[in-house]
Formats: C-alpha cells, sequence, structure tokens
C-alpha cells in the first residue's frame, strides 16, 4: 500500500463487519497508517481526502451484498488510480462475491490492492447463541485482520475474480427478487405489546422502512433483512413471528452510532 492514509467505508447490520473493519483499521494505525472510518448509509457524505487508500467493509448476503452497500459502491466517484481493497463478512458460503466487486472498481479506475472475507456470527436463527463457536469466529477473524493488514501494507494483498456464479448473483442483488425472496423466509414484524415508540429502529434503517404509527413500530415493503432493527431494539420487540430466536450484537449501539456522524 502506497497511500499513507486510509478511509474505510462500512456497511454493517448487527455490527458484525464495524466490529471486523474497526480491528482491520487498528492493525493499519499500528503500521503507521492514518486511518479514519467511515458509513455506507449516506453515499453523498462521502468525502475521502486526496490520493487515500478507499476499504469497502462489507456483509454477505444472498451470494452478494445489500443493496444499502451497492448503492454506496455504485455511487464511488472515478478513482484515479487510487488503490482500493475490500472486507466481507458471512456466515455461509462467499462464492467468489469479492470478484463483481473488482470489477466495478476497476471499471471507475481503482487499483485493487487486496480482499478479505472472514467468518463471523449470524443474526438469523438462533435458537440459542453459540457463544463459544462465536468466541472462536470473532479471534479468528482478528487474527486473520492482523495478516491481512501485513499484506496490504507491504503489498503482497490478492484479490479473486470470481466467475459467472458471482456475477449473476451481483446482478441479481440489483434487483428486488431476491430481498423479497429473503423477507420471506425471515418477515419481521413489530410486536406491539413490547415496542415502546422509541424510534430508534426508525433512525437506524438504513433504508427508511420504518415509521412510527400510534407511538408503534411500523416495517415498509422493503426490507432488506439486514437485522439491523432487530439487533439494536432496547426491548427486543422486532421478531420474526412463529421463529423465536436469540439475537446477536456485534458491537455496542454507540459505536454504530459514531460510525454515522
Amino acid at each position: 500500500m502506497k497511500s499513507e492514509t486510509v478511509v474505510i467505508a462500512i456497511f454493517s447490520g448487527p455490527g458484525t463487519t464495524l466490529r471486523v473493519a474497526r480491528a482491520l483499521a487498528e492493525e493499519l494505525r499500528r503500521l503507521g497508517k492514518t486511518v479514519s472510518l467511515a458509513s455506507m448509509d449516506r453515499p453523498e457524505r462521502f468525502a475521502p481526502p486526496a490520493h487515500a487508500a478507499i476499504g469497502l467493509a462489507v456483509p454477505l448476503a444472498c451470494f452478494s451484498t445489500y443493496p444499502t452497500a451497492w448503492r454506496f459502491i455504485d455511487s464511488l466517484p472515478e478513482g484515479e488510480g487510487r488503490e482500493a481493497f475490500f472486507l466481507a463478512t458471512m456466515g455461509g458460503l462467499a462464492l467468489g462475491m469479492e470478484g463483481p466487486i473488482r470489477r466495478v472498481l476497476g471499471r471507475k479506475r481503482y487499483v485493487p490492492i487486496g480482499a478479505k472475507i472472514v467468518s463471523m456470527p449470524s443474526n438469523y436463527a438462533n435458537k440459542e447463541i453459540p457463544v463459544e463457536k462465536n468466541r472462536k469466529l470473532a479471534e479468528i477473524a482478528a487474527g486473520a485482520m492482523k495478516k491481512y493488514a501485513r499484506d496490504l501494507v507491504e503489498g503482497k494483498g490478492s484479490w479473486g475474480g470470481g466467475g459467472f456464479l458471482a456475477s449473476f448473483f451481483a446482478r441479481l442483488a440489483h434487483t428486488k427478487m431476491p430481498w423479497r425472496t429473503f423477507y420471506k423466509i425471515f418477515p419481521l414484524a413489530v410486536d406491539p405489546e413490547k415496542c415502546i415508540g422509541c424510534g430508534l429502529c426508525r433512525d437506524l434503517c438504513p433504508e427508511k422502512n420504518i415509521l412510527l404509527e400510534d407511538a408503534k413500530a411500523k416495517i415498509g415493503d422493503h426490507c432488506q433483512s439486514c437485522q439491523r432493527c432487530v439487533a439494536f431494539c432496547p426491548v427486543n420487540a422486532i421478531i420474526v413471528p412463529g421463529k423465536p430466536a436469540e439475537r446477536y450484537c456485534g458491537i455496542e449501539l454507540e459505536e454504530l452510532r459514531s460510525l454515522a456522524e
């Protein structure tokens, strides 16, 4: 990595991606880089310093990434030779999803210097939280970030090209179909007996898909199932009906809020 300044743009649902991105940022700082973090929720606010390397950190969904993240990536300005690197967290399979993102960056004249995908705990369908498994996943990911940071700084990063399936799922992720299908499997609902009308879920929703009606939260019709509202509701009022599950948060609420400031 030639750039001395780095900006890592992050999209995170229940916080696992932000947690891993912060570990990468800390290691890059230890190696002498000046690093800042930015949120993908508001692409229009993204204004990195001239010549800064750009990192993209996203969670895996539907073998690609979420609409919020894709909108940010698609809206990036021309790179004009800037270095770029990629980080993704997943709970399942990646199927080369980093490949299509590399191609988008290439068309925008960024210089890809490395990509890394790590497994992290999931916030879907946890009948009980596998505490020890989650601890080990986070520990392995933290170790991977130390090596990834060194590889980036020393110019040893690699970035897979993906293939037909990766390109197919990237195109599919730009449509409404996979998210509507996902939502049918995990349809979120607000328990009116628990909801206190605080509006936190409305404020945190990256798709502005939650409203308050009669002092109760109501989920709209374009949910991308990122699980952010589920993870951070202070009274556990957002659920999947008929599929009781324990929720998982990768970070504290204030850490997520500070990213958006």
